[in-house]
C-alpha cells in the first residue's frame, strides 16, 4: 500500500465536496451578523457542519488505510494517524478532532449546541481544514 493506493477520484470528489460545504457555510455567516440569522440558516449551518464533518473522516479513513496500511479504529484515530505520519500538525489534527467531536455533538445531542459559539468558531475560519487539503493536494501531485 502507498500513494499509488489512493483512489484520486474518490480524494478529489471529497476535497471538492469539503470545499463547496465551507463555501455554502460561510455564504450563511459571512453576510448577516448572528442574531439576523433565521433558526432555518441557522440549522443549515449545523447541517452543513456534519456534512463537512463526515467528508472529513471518510478522507481521514481512506488515507490511513491506502497510503498507511492502517485500519483505523475511529475517526479520530485515522487522524492521529495522519498526524504521526506527518500530513497533518498537532494543532491542525486539534481542530480537525474538534470539527469531529462538533458533528457528534450536533447529531447524538443537538439539544445542548450553542449556535452563537458555532458561528462564532466559523468566523475565525477553516484554516486547518484548507492546510490539510492543500497538503493533501500537494501529496497528490507527486503519484
Amino acid at each position: 500500500m502507498g500513494l499509488r493506493d489512493i483512489d484520486k477520484e474518490y480524494v478529489g470528489k471529497l476535497i471538492a465536496d469539503i470545499n463547496s460545504t465551507i463555501t455554502e457555510i460561510l455564504s450563511y455567516t459571512s453576510s448577516k451578523p448572528f442574531e439576523e440569522l433565521s433558526s432555518v440558516e441557522r440549522y443549515a449551518v449545523r447541517y452543513l457542519l456534519v456534512t463537512l464533518a463526515e467528508a472529513l473522516m471518510a478522507l481521514a479513513i481512506h488515507l490511513a488505510k491506502r497510503v498507511y496500511n492502517r485500519a483505523p479504529e475511529t475517526p479520530i484515530h485515522a487522524l492521529t494517524i495522519l498526524r504521526d505520519a506527518g500530513l497533518l500538525t498537532i494543532d491542525e489534527c486539534d481542530e480537525l478532532i474538534k470539527l469531529l467531536r462538533l458533528r457528534n455533538l450536533l447529531v447524538h445531542r443537538y439539544w445542548v449546541i450553542d449556535d452563537e459559539k458555532i458561528y462564532n468558531s466559523i468566523k475565525r475560519g477553516f484554516k486547518a481544514v484548507y492546510s490539510f487539503i492543500e497538503g493533501l493536494e500537494r501529496l497528490l501531485g507527486n503519484v
